[in-house]
């Protein structure tokens, strides 16, 4: 299998990822990855500077959209993709488009391994989706306390569970008001720290996506990839499932 590993951060992922990589190439013969940053570019910044990810519009999104196709045509096809950061919010982002705009010729990735990922709100709006004020606030109370460099909001911990099993108020979000088009229809898996503030808006992504065929995994740390042996463990695991779990029945490339 061939995965497509996309950063969004100064660190290489592949050093961060380095020893999942050994695990899972050990456990599975033929699969190689491919490392590449993904871009990042805004087209406005916060007021201190920052790029963050709810100030990207339309066109910013279009761009990254743009530059993955010519990866893909390029470089690919390949089977999955992992994303981390921002190149699992243009993953996504490039999933739900292709489902809406493009779904005659198939999903371009047979599985996707999201770790600290999120859906941008605007991707979700340009869709047609509704976005409450409400979802609004969280992102923005995300984006001030990684700002500030906080940990999560105490009222953000206290509505972590309830807002993973309900499809009426996923942190503002009513997923019921998704049709099932916009579900992301392929086996997921998601990863994000309980000490990250942004773990909503993994969440948010987490709901998009369909939960026969999705895994979770929370570790202990923060916006990150975890490096304990435990982590790498169950963080390679997760890979494996998603490999083995694309090629069964009803799950290829023809969905």
């Amino acid at each position: 299998m061939k995965i497509l590993c996309l950063d969004g951060a100064d660190q290489p992922l592949r050093t961060r990822l380095g020893p999942t990589i050994e695990v899972v190439e050990g456990s599975e013969a033929g699969v190689s990855f491919d490392f590449v940053v993904a871009p990042t570019q805004c087209s406005k910044s916060s007021s201190e500077g920052l790029a963050t990810h709810k100030t990207f519009d339309v066109a910013d999104i279009d761009k990254g959209h743009d530059w993955l196709t010519a990866k893909l045509d390029v470089d690919g096809p390949y089977d999955g993709v992992i994303g981390f950061g921002n190149g699992a919010s243009l993953a996504s982002s490039y999933l739900l488009y292709h489902q809406w705009y493009n779904h005659e010729n198939g999903p371009p990735f047979r599985f996707a391994t999201f770790i600290s990922g999120s859906i941008s709100l605007a991707v979700l709006r340009s869709l047609g989706v509704p976005v409450p004020r409400a979802a609004e606030r969280v992102v923005e109370e995300v984006e001030l306390r990684r700002q500030e460099d906080l940990g999560p909001l105490p009222s953000h911990v206290s509505l972590a569970r309830q807002s993973m099993f309900n499809s009426d108020n996923c942190f503002g979000l009513n997923l019921n008001m998704v049709p099932a088009e916009l579900k992301i229809r392929m086996p997921t898996a998601h990863v994000w720290g309980r000490n990250d503030p942004g773990f909503p808006t993994s969440i948010h992504l987490a709901g998009l996506c369909d939960p026969y065929i999705r895994q979770i995994y929370i570790h202990g740390d923060g916006d990150e990839v975890p490096q304990g042996s435990e982590d790498t463990q169950q963080l390679s695991q997760l890979i494996l499932w998603c490999m083995q779990r694309a090629i069964w029945p009803g799950c290829s490339r023809a969905q």
